[in-house]
């Protein structure tokens, strides 16, 4: 299957929560607001359209330092490893670069999942600070919350939230763009409410109103874990690409 679209809002995602400009090489993502997460700020560049690549990596630096922000660089999923190929080019301009093997898949008909019933998952349409305290606050990932409440006010945002014992113990959203794709934005459940189906249960309703809403899915899962999980909800595997990460060490 022909995976560009969907490489390609794995590109673009971040405009769903984070402040961007274009260039002609690419664009840059920035949020001073909220330097520690990296998916709202950093720099996408495009092989393709990137004719001199040092004076685009100057720009970039120049860019994120003049706004006190460090510097970092993702390469277009679609140029499958060309960081690997401009390493040097990116260590004469201060930048460590590595390469992440993401392996990606693609929703399938079958859902075999069955929720907890202990579980309870909505379709949450607003922000309560309550998920700030009992879901990222408690998994220590502060930087999130930010921009899981700027993404939650896009209409085309679905933000599930689990609740055991009436208290919000985990969430998952994601978005759909205007190809009528969905791409799963984040899925976390703090330490003390793992092993009890709570990520798997958020998986089925987001998988379910997927195909309730006839929409495509595809995702790569960051570990082994989540990986059985979406095997089990239906997602198979296409392919591994691997995706370049720079970071400024001066």
């Amino acid at each position: 299957m022909d995976m560009t679209r969907f490489y390609h809002e794995e590109d673009l995602f971040p405009r769903e929560f984070t402040r961007w400009e274009e260039r002609p090489w690419g664009l840059l993502f920035f949020n001073p607001d909220n330097p520690d997460s990296y998916d709202s700020n950093h720099a996408l560049i495009f092989r393709s359209r990137t004719d001199d690549l040092p004076a685009v990596l100057a720009e970039i630096t120049d860019f994120y330092l003049s706004r006190s922000l460090h510097p970092c660089i993702y390469q277009s999923i679609l140029d499958d490893g060309w960081f690997g190929e401009i390493e040097s080019d990116l260590s004469a301009a201060g930048y460590r670069s590595w390469l992440e093997a993401q392996t990606y898949m693609l929703l399938g008909p079958d859902n075999a999942i069955c929720p907890s019933p202990d579980v309870t998952v909505r379709l949450e349409p607003v922000w309560q600070d309550v998920f700030a305290r009992d879901i990222f606050e408690a998994a220590g990932e502060q930087w999130e919350i930010a921009v899981a409440k700027r993404q939650l006010q896009n209409p085309n945002t679905w933000f599930f939230a689990a609740w055991l014992d009436n208290r919000p113990a985990g969430m998952i959203y994601g978005h759909v763009n205007a190809d009528h794709i969905a791409r799963i934005d984040y899925l976390l459940v703090p330490m003390a409410h793992r092993c009890r189906g709570i990520g798997r249960a958020l998986t089925h309703a987001f998988v379910e109103h997927c195909k309730a809403q006839h929409i495509d899915c595809a995702l790569w899962p960051d570990g082994e874990t989540p990986r059985r999980i979406y095997e089990e909800a239906g997602f198979r595997y296409v392919e591994t690409r691997l995706a370049g990460r720079a970071s400024y060490r001066k």
